[in-house]
């Protein structure tokens, strides 16, 4: 469904068949040169959403801006970009998707679960039906490269592009600041909290995530623009409750540790998940991944805050108070 959501601002809601978020909100600026802001999973549905959006909205050139390295953003870069048609984003997230296109990024990033106590699949690897691996882009992008002091001008606005990493190592916000308009990607959700997990050459994500909310709270914002879920209407109050919410994360994974040394993989099958399971067993595999992830989190966070313990046996590694 194509809506106007803001002069020159239009939203498409484009279907995540068989995932727990249902859906992304791809945005497209109308002007003398046009821009969509994501694109959603490398997969048809996704793809016939967007294009039936191109077609209603009657353009037939425009440069992509992406957001951040998750498949569910990035994955249809290839069969969008135009001949002449700039495909933007950070420098750090444009290489990661590059190196996401590869076996080698997936292979690695099992390795780094399992060093964090996720088992090992039985069936090959971990990552073979992780749906960021299946739907992602498989062809190398020639990115422009854009950083926060840049401008983007579209639809009679100036962007400024505003570094926010934590969800992704390099997730990027675009901002005007004369129209107090917010694309937030993923950093800022109003109806879940944005998925914060270790990546491949991040220590603290967490601390990241957090630093980067109040780089968003310190600026000055009438309309917020989420890629998942409806708009945010007070930006600042979501910014805290989100702050509360990983304090009381922080609190319930040392609750949960004790004295005893865990895995994230063990702690993660205590912590509270708004999920229809059962129980721990019952989590798909994907939803164990994504759990673990967050655990990992948090304990890195609460570690290399000198709260916790960490030590490594036979190559993996275990945590306690």
């Amino acid at each position: 469904m194509l809506t106007e959501v803001a002069k020159n601002i239009y939203k498409q809601v484009v279907p995540l068949p068989n995932n727990p978020l249902r859906e992304i909100n791809v945005y497209f600026i109308l002007g003398e040169k046009n821009l969509m802001i994501d694109t959603g999973f490398n997969r048809r549905e996704c793809e016939e959403a967007l294009k039936s959006a191109v077609s209603e909205l009657g353009i037939e050139e425009y440069d992509v801006f992406i957001s951040h390295l998750h498949s569910d953003h990035c994955g249809l870069i290839s069969k969008f970009a135009k001949s002449g048609c700039k495909i933007l984003a950070g420098e750090t997230e444009g290489e990661m998707i590059n190196f996401e296109s590869s076996n080698l990024y997936w292979r690695m990033l099992d390795d780094l679960f399992i060093k964090f106590g996720f088992p090992e699949a039985q069936f090959g690897r971990n990552t073979d039906i992780h749906p960021g691996r299946k739907y992602c882009n498989t062809e190398k992008v020639n990115f422009t490269y854009v950083d926060e002091g840049d401008v983007l001008e579209y639809g009679g606005y100036h962007f400024q592009p505003i570094l926010t990493p934590g969800h992704t190592p390099g997730h990027m916000c675009l901002y005007d600041a004369e129209k107090k308009v917010l694309f937030c990607g993923d950093h800022i959700l109003g109806t879940i909290t944005p998925n914060i997990c270790i990546e491949l050459g991040v220590e603290n994500p967490l601390e990241d995530y957090l630093n980067s909310l109040k780089k968003i709270d310190a600026l000055d914002v009438d309309l917020v623009l989420t890629s998942h879920g409806t708009m945010i209407q007070d930006v600042h109050g979501r910014i805290q409750e989100l702050f509360q919410h990983h304090e009381a994360r922080l609190e319930e994974v040392k609750n949960i540790l004790t004295n005893e040394w865990k895995t994230a993989y063990m702690v993660a099958q205590d912590m509270t998940w708004e999920i229809m399971c059962k129980d721990w067993e019952s989590f798909p595999a994907p939803q164990k991944w994504f759990a673990t992830g967050e655990a990992i989190s948090h304990l890195q966070y609460l570690y290399l805050s000198g709260i916790i313990l960490r030590e490594e046996r036979n190559g993996i590694y275990y945590y306690k108070k």
